[in-house]
Parts: C-alpha cells; sequence; structure tokens
C-alpha cells in the first residue's frame, strides 16, 4: 500500500529484500487509491486476494514522528480487518531521502554519466535531516544535468520521469544501510520473515 503512486516501484525492492532472505519466490501489486490510510489497505486486501505479506508505506515528517507513523499503519491494519503479517515502509520526511545517496544513478539519469561537477550530495547520516528532500532532489538533477536555458525546462519536465527511474535503481548497499528508516525497512521484513518461517 503506497503513500502515493509515484513510490510503486518500492515493490521491486520488496521483492528483491524477499528473495534475497529466503522466500523462494515472491510476487506482489502495489496500490494507493482511497483517502483515509485504512480505506487504501481495506481497498488492496480486497483488489489482491489472499496476502501472505502486507507492507505499508507511509512518510514521516520528521525522524521523531517515525514512530507514530507505525502506530498508524497498526490501527489501519486492525480498522481493515487484516490479521496477517504486516510490515510498515516509514522513510523519514520522504522516500526521495534515500534517492539522494547513489551519485553515479544521479548522473547517469540526469544524462551526464561522465560529468565532474561536484553534486555536494548528503551523508547517509545526514539525510533525514533535508527539509524537502524532492526539491533538493530535483535541485540536484538539474545541476548534474549541466542544463542551461530552454534545455533545463526540457529538463524540469523529465524530473518526474528521473525521479521514477532513480527509484526503480535504488541501490541497497553500505550507504543506503546506514539510514534509519531504510535499516528499521530491512530489518522489520526479515523479522517479519522469521515469523512466518520462510528466513534463511
Amino acid at each position: 500500500v503506497c503513500d502515493g503512486s509515484s513510490d510503486a516501484s518500492l515493490v521491486y525492492h520488496i521483492q528483491r529484500l524477499l528473495i534475497e532472505n529466503g522466500a523462494s519466490e515472491a510476487n506482489g501489486d502495489s496500490w494507493h487509491s482511497g483517502r483515509r490510510l485504512a480505506e487504501k489497505v481495506r481497498q488492496a486486501l480486497e483488489f489482491s486476494g489472499d496476502v501472505d505479506l502486507l507492507f505499508v508505506h507511509r512518510d514521516a515528517e520528521r525522524p521523531e514522528e517515525a514512530e507514530s507513523r507505525r502506530h498508524e499503519i497498526e490501527a489501519a491494519v486492525g480498522e481493515a480487518n487484516y490479521t496477517g503479517t504486516w510490515v510498515g515502509i516509514v522513510p523519514v520526511r520522504m522516500t526521495e531521502a534515500w534517492l539522494l545517496l547513489n551519485e553515479t544513478a544521479i548522473r547517469r539519469v540526469a544524462g551526464r554519466p561522465s560529468a565532474t561537477i561536484d553534486l555536494v550530495l548528503p551523508r547517509p547520516q545526514d539525510v533525514e535531516s533535508i527539509v524537502d528532500p524532492k526539491a533538493r532532489l530535483f535541485c540536484v538533477l538539474r545541476q548534474a544535468s549541466g542544463a542551461r536555458g530552454r534545455r533545463l525546462r526540457r529538463i524540469d519536465r523529465e524530473l518526474p520521469r528521473m525521479r521514477h527511474q532513480l527509484l526503480q535503481d535504488l541501490l541497497p548497499g553500505d550507504t543506503l544501510e546506514q539510514v534509519p528508516a531504510w535499516a528499521r525497512f530491512r530489518d522489520d521484513t526479515i523479522a517479519a520473515m522469521e515469523a512466518m518461517g520462510c528466513a534463511s
């Protein structure tokens, strides 16, 4: 269950994480319709049919808000009468914070993979304190493109597509593992798999 339609690409990373940690197969759908979170969860369950493991994504505006978001997810899951295993995905600020850590991917998506201009990207331990990661990401993509004038206006139209590509290409590893929200998502997923008896 996505916070917004643009986060549907997280399904691929969920599947990969499940396979890496012992699942023999992992198939899933994304859902983002509905106003209230419980309504989204209920509709997603109706749409998907039998669900072995439910993931619910909800952004937190600040690090100290992350736990209250997890309680919101827990309440919504209960209100939707789902009694199975679930995992909350709670990026701090926005998912875009996770996308600011892969300089190689940013340069490639911006169309200048070998450029050397300093993008001044944040450290992993600082991404959750950026007030507006989406605006920062778009600013970095513009800078990485090296575009000016009319070409910059064309780049601006391409920013949502670039953001989508970066989310698809999200590369877990040493840098991303240092971000608390990602590490919590990973650990909660593995714990859910262990509870289901399918973790390696």
